[in-house]
């Protein structure tokens, strides 16, 4: 391949990639109200960003024995009751936060993060990568557990208008023609194809 050739491919790719990036300044997807609500764990359904789509259990190998096999469904049914046992005694937060697409290109997943406005320097708040489709107009209500709270100290079991309180500060939007918005000054590099792994309306912490 001729050197010009090479030349212009590498800046058709960079153009592709300067068009695939979104230029401005405030997102398009419109907080509209955030909540949460301490609660005995019910369900879980994050998990880390590193793994996101991961199995909850390891497969027994179909090659072992019969008793064998027995024994190890026997071995995981008591290892799941001990850990659902040992969740119920813990917190866990249930989070609600309401968006609406005031953009005119569909939304595929968004990273968001919850500050309080009274945050100690120690603390550093969860960031949320969830799958949720919104069309243009769209308003959508996304619902998840999480072990972690929302602020450092918890005084109360709810806050039913968390806004009041804090900020949700949107990082990035990805979108359904392959387009992406990045909060400015937010450079978490993020697994490739993390949001493709999560199921519609599921999350991933990191």
């Amino acid at each position: 391949m001729s050197k010009p050739i090479f030349v212009l491919l590498l800046l058709a790719f960079a153009l592709t990639l300067q068009q695939q990036t979104v230029d401005r300044e405030e997102p398009d997807l419109l907080v509209v109200k955030f909540s949460w609500a301490k609660e005995k764990q019910k369900v879980s359904v994050i998990r880390g960003a590193q793994n996101p789509g991961g199995p909850i259990v390891t497969p027994i190998p179909d090659a072992r024995d019969h008793d064998s096999r027995i024994n190890d469904m026997r071995s995981m049914e008591n290892k799941a009751a001990n850990s659902a046992a040992e969740a119920s005694r813990l917190p866990s937060y249930q989070l609600r936060l309401e968006l609406r697409n005031t953009g005119t290109t569909v939304v595929r997943s968004l990273a968001w993060q919850y500050k309080p406005t009274a945050m100690p320097e120690d603390y550093e708040p969860k960031q949320y990568l969830c799958a949720l489709e919104v069309k243009p107009k769209e308003k959508k209500l996304l619902e998840l557990w999480t072990p972690y709270a929302p602020v450092k100290v918890i005084s109360v079991d709810e806050r039913s208008n968390a806004l009041k309180g804090g900020e949700v500060v949107i990082n990035k939007i990805e979108y359904s023609d392959g387009s992406v918005w990045t909060r400015r000054g937010w450079n978490y590099k993020l697994p490739a194809n993390a949001s493709q792994k999560l199921a519609e309306g599921t999350c991933s912490t990191f």
